[in-house]
């Protein structure tokens, strides 16, 4: 279920072509489309501007380590305890919506310690989960895999290693 986030993340992406930014959330039918490709249901949500703002929240908390507390105070949710698994539940409080059904899957993840292998591309700011056996992963690829694919863990090094060269470099102009 944490790929349906990073999916959700990724609606907004600085393509290589261009390196412009671009929005796939532009109207509430791109949103509902999104949710049936996403989980094969439509949920209610207030506002294409209030999903790109809980959408840009999340994608700040991945990107900078900031808290989820405020989205968690303003889309609460209920904790309860299945008694027959022991294990605990969360539930919306008053109507499931969009907002409560991501933050239920965001505290999963949270629980079950992969929140923190979501991170963000400091370059291309592609969203991507973390394999890395410790959890060290910086950008998004080393290798341009595919179309649009980028290379920006190798575009950083080389980047590093000539500034580091220039900067050592008794060559004078």
């Amino acid at each position: 279920m944490l790929e349906s986030i990073r999916a959700l993340l990724n609606t907004w992406r600085i393509p290589n072509e261009t390196r412009e930014p671009i929005d796939f959330f532009e109207s509430e039918e791109d949103i509902h489309q999104f949710m049936i490709e996403q989980w094969n249901e439509k949920l209610p949500f207030a506002s294409v501007k209030e999903v790109k703002n809980f959408r840009d929240t999340i994608r700040e908390a991945v990107e900078q380590q900031k808290p989820l507390q405020p989205l968690f105070e303003k889309y609460p949710l209920q904790v309860m305890i299945d008694d027959e698994s022991n294990g605990i539940t969360y539930q919306a409080i008053g109507e499931e919506n969009l907002y409560t059904f991501i933050l239920r899957i965001i505290i999963s993840a949270i629980t079950n310690k992969q929140w923190g292998r979501l991170k963000a591309c400091p370059d291309c700011k592609w969203v991507f989960y973390d394999q890395s056996r410790n959890s060290s992963k910086r950008w998004c690829g080393m290798y341009a895999e595919g179309e649009g694919g980028r290379a920006c863990g190798t575009i950083a090094k080389v980047k590093r290693h000539r500034a580091k060269k220039k900067a050592s470099s008794s060559y004078i102009k």
